[in-house]
């Protein structure tokens, strides 16, 4: 499995989405978060959309083992 080429998400509610991808310059932006390591996955909740999205990074996910189990555990697609 090449990691890179891979994106899961589950929606929350009506306005907000799990996310479990790499990190694009875009969204760190929108986190507002310094991440000195951008590289592997990342699990970040996404409220609202488009421009005016906000960005949480909960987790920073190494390993395509892990990316598959925080997949399966939240039924992410």
């Amino acid at each position: 499995m090449e990691m890179d080429d891979l994106y899961y998400s589950v929606s929350i509610d009506a306005d907000r989405t799990l996310c479990l991808a790499p990190i694009t310059d875009r969204r760190l932006a929108m986190a507002g978060q310094e991440i000195a390591d951008t590289s592997g996955y990342f699990l970040y909740e996404q409220q609202g959309r488009g421009d005016f999205a906000s960005i949480e990074i909960l987790a920073h996910v190494v390993s395509s083992e892990g990316v598959q189990r925080i997949r399966d555990m939240f039924n992410m697609s």
